[in-house]
Order: structure tokens, then sequence, then C-alpha cells
């Protein structure tokens, strides 16, 4: 009986692995894409792309549930379940897609933050060069003389 909930266990448990795998090699590729348009200024389709990734926020929350729920189920189980072979390979898969991840989204946010930067001057400088206009476009063009007199 504890061989087959041991057995059915792993098999759900790496079920669920793999499905997770799969999902974190959609990330890497989304995150990528993400990159690619911060990186070459292409915002046409950059917020569906910010709007894809909040829903991968959600569907991780969701893998996290999923897993918290067989291990709070039978943890004595679950434990033992995690030493075998082939759970910690799809495991020690998805941790280096995960800091694969966390890698890239650390290179868009400074993409991100740069183009930010680089906005907010080019804004500032339309500012100044607003303020020359009107000030050249205001500028009096009448003779001016010392004394006041015309």
């Amino acid at each position: 009986m504890a061989g087959s909930l041991l057995s059915q266990l792993e098999q759900e448990l790496l079920s669920i692995l793999k499905k997770e795998y799969s999902f974190y090699q959609s990330l890497y590729i989304l995150l990528d894409k993400q990159r690619d348009i911060i990186k070459y200024d292409k915002d046409d389709s950059l917020l569906e792309l910010y709007a894809e990734i909040e829903r991968c926020q959600r569907r991780i929350k969701e893998s996290e549930t999923k897993i918290h729920a067989i291990r709070d189920r039978n943890s004595q189980l679950f434990r033992a379940v995690s030493v075998h072979p082939e759970i910690k390979k799809v495991t020690n898969c998805i941790i280096t897609l995960v800091k694969k991840n966390i890698k890239l989204v650390a290179e868009n946010e400074q993409y991100a933050r740069d183009r930010h930067r680089r906005i907010k001057g080019e804004l500032e400088e339309l500012r100044n060069s607003q303020k020359i206009l009107r000030y050249i476009g205001d500028a009096n063009t009448e003779p001016q003389f010392v004394d006041g007199k015309r």
C-alpha cells in the first residue's frame, strides 16, 4: 500500500514538475522577447507583453500552490518522493531555468531603467527647446534704444 502511494505521488509530482519545466521554458522565451522589445524600442507590442508576464506571475503562484498542496497532504511521502532521481533531475532543470529567468529579468529592468532615463532626458531637452522657442517668439522685433525712446 505504501509503495503504491509512493509511486502514485511520484507520478503526480513528476507530471506537475514536467508541466512546470515547460512553463518556465515558455517564460524564458517571453522574457527574451521582452528584452528585445525594450532594447530595440519596439513599443507597439510592449503593453501586450507586460500583460502576458503578469499572467505568468499568476501562473507561478498557482504552481507554488499546487506543490504546497501535495506537500501538505502527506509531508513524509513528499520528502521520500522528492529524492527520486527523476524528480531531482526535473527539479534541478527548473532551478536552472528560474535562475536564467531571474538574470533575464534583471537585464530587462536595466534596459527599462536606461530607456526611462533616456526618454526623461529627451523630454527635458524638449522643454528647454520649447522655452528657447518661446523666448525667441516673444522677442520684440521693433528696434530698441538705450534711452527707451523710439
